[in-house]
């Protein structure tokens, strides 16, 4: 198993959009380190903060 997943497989996981997994960085909800700068930017994920945030939403 990958430990680090890009949004649209973190989204896959948690079976939400990747803009509710990008809002979810954005309100500190989910940890995640940005790669690279404005539109073309990307975030990597920790596969152990997504299973934080899973746990938090009360789901899978």
């Amino acid at each position: 198993m990958k430990e680090v997943l890009n949004c649209k497989e973190a989204a896959r996981i948690v079976g939400v959009s990747q803009r509710t997994i990008i809002r979810a960085i954005a309100s500190k909800q989910l940890a995640a380190e940005k790669i690279g700068e404005g539109k073309t930017s990307s975030y990597i994920i920790n596969r152990t903060a997504l299973e934080g945030y899973i746990k938090r939403r009360g789901r899978k």
